[in-house]
């Protein structure tokens, strides 16, 4: 139970404890909705149905809704502001790329770049560092990588941060489709159409949200890999735009470039009811 495995804590339960009550129990704090019913009706403990089963599946859809218009609203703030950094970047960068030279010099801008280039390597140091701790999960070093990304506004790769959040919470959504399914078919055979149709209906607004926004997010050419201008003909303000691009900085580690690539959402997976259409 303590590790969310529910479905198997209930086999024990049942089988080995002889306690079906308590199974039940396991399967209806896990949503195994379905299993609960046939362990409900096997042990004829249909009194349970009132007393957990159906106020556990109303809590379930009260806090479903309130998970879906969390992370509607964090996706929807996201995307606005990366917006507006990426206008701000390339308002910089066209600005670096009007100046005359007498009017900016070269070593202000080197100097801009040079601090760019330190906190990059500084976030590698922190990388190498967390790579010798062995005990972490390989995903728990990704998000230690991450750490250095900061969603702070004005950050140097605030875009990078906002891209990584914002891939994380299309992923969120976009892995409740089987959740989201199972709960409509338990809502509606309790006769809660009421709850299955509001929760279809905001579930589908939300995915089509984040589809349409795809194209905006990362646009095509973005994920293509950008190489600093540098060598023997580059110039300060070369130099700067290039680090100013809106396609993926090379101050960004190889492992994290995958962020400039487009998700693909599970468009393929069933989960409406066509009862509730």
């Amino acid at each position: 139970m303590e590790l969310r495995r529910y479905t198997e804590a209930s086999v024990l339960l049942e089988q080995y404890a002889k306690d079906c009550e308590e199974a039940i129990s396991a399967l209806i704090a896990g949503a195994a909705w379905e299993e609960a019913l046939r362990l409900i009706y096997m042990y004829e403990r249909q009194d349970i149905m009132e007393t957990d089963l159906k106020p556990a599946l109303l809590e379930a859809h009260s806090n479903q809704m309130s998970f879906l218009e969390g992370q509607k609203a964090t996706f929807i703030r996201h995307k606005n502001r990366l917006s507006v950094v990426r206008e701000l970047k390339e308002k910089a960068r066209l600005e670096l790329l009007d100046e005359d030279a007498p009017d900016c010099p070269d070593s202000e801008l080197f100097s801009e770049a040079s601090s760019m280039i330190t906190a990059s390597a500084t976030g590698s140091k922190y990388s190498h560092s967390n790579s010798r701790i062995s005990a972490r999960s390989s995903k728990n070093r990704r998000k230690a990588e991450r750490k250095k990304y900061s969603l702070k506004e004005g950050s140097p790769l605030e875009d990078v941060a906002l891209l990584h959040a914002l891939t994380e919470t299309l992923y969120t959504v976009d892995k409740l489709r089987e959740e989201v399914h199972s709960l409509l078919k338990a809502l509606v055979l309790f006769g809660l159409d009421s709850q299955a149709q509001k929760l279809q209906q905001d579930y589908g607004e939300v995915l089509l949200l984040m589809e349409a926004s795809i194209p905006e997010v990362w646009p095509e050419g973005q994920q293509q890999s950008s190489v600093p201008v540098t060598g023997p003909n580059s110039t300060a303000n070369s130099i700067m735009a290039s680090y100013q691009q809106q396609k993926p900085s090379p101050l960004v580690p190889q492992q994290d470039a995958e962020v400039f690539n487009p998700p693909k959402m599970r468009s393929n997976i069933k989960w409406k009811l066509t009862i509730l259409k």
